[in-house]
């Protein structure tokens, strides 16, 4: 009995926090100051991509289209009435005409399926706005995700390129080292041969290294619609 009262109690706090997922901590205001490099990126990457702008637009087209719903019993609504010249210049009715006819009349007319469909399509438009505003929740975790995935990935590119570029540095110093004294003779061509076909795998490993940080950074300025240099 315990177990099946500590279940409910973990699946109860579980609904509760789910039902309190603030998205303005998703990805954060324009209007945050002090944030991180990364936030930053996640920011760009919501504000900038047209993907993600159509999104958010989605939500607008569907408040639109409730309102526009709830105006549209207004297109079968109609007003009618007369009014004659003897009810405008009583003096003229010599013979007393408006006595035995309505003076005024004044009658309106609605379509009785609007009143009964309009309700439906109300909650129907309602819907929509709940749908679309579900998406752009949706989008901002998967926004979220991609550019700090794409982030992490760029940085672990970066600190290759950096071993390996240390590596060359290496392998640069060591074969001018071999290379001299192989000219002097104090070297075996065998040794030359492997110190310069070492330095040419090194330079690339670095090409290739160089290549998929260059790669890593492309990705995450398709993201954020700018280059990272000039971000602030």
């Amino acid at each position: 009995m315990k177990k099946i009262l500590c279940i409910l109690c973990l699946l109860l706090n579980f609904t509760l926090y789910a039902q309190n997922i603030d998205y303005n901590r998703v990805i954060l205001p324009d209007n945050t100051s002090d944030i991180e490099f990364s936030e930053r990126l996640v920011q760009l990457a919501w504000s900038n991509h047209p993907t993600n702008q159509n999104i958010r637009e989605s939500v607008e087209i569907s408040r639109l289209a409730y309102k526009l719903t709830k105006r549209q019993w207004l297109q079968n609504f109609r007003i009618s009435g007369n009014l004659n010249e003897f009810n405008v210049d009583p003096s003229r009715d010599i013979a007393n005409r408006s006595q035995f006819l309505p003076r005024y009349n004044l009658s309106l007319g609605f379509n009785l399926g609007d009143l009964l469909l309009n309700p439906l399509q109300n909650k129907q438009s309602k819907v929509a706005i709940d749908l679309s505003e579900n998406q752009v929740d949706a989008a901002k975790l998967a926004v979220r995700k991609n550019v700090l995935q794409a982030y992490n990935a760029y940085l672990l590119e970066e600190e290759i390129y950096k071993i390996n570029r240390l590596a060359m540095d290496n392998a640069e110093t060591n074969h001018a080292i071999v290379e001299e004294s192989f000219e002097q003779g104090e070297e075996t061509y065998e040794s030359y041969n492997n110190s310069f076909t070492n330095l040419n795998q090194r330079k690339i490993t670095l090409l290739r290294s160089e290549t998929s940080l260059k790669n890593a950074q492309l990705l995450i300025e398709e993201m954020i619609g700018i280059p990272l240099e000039e971000i602030n």
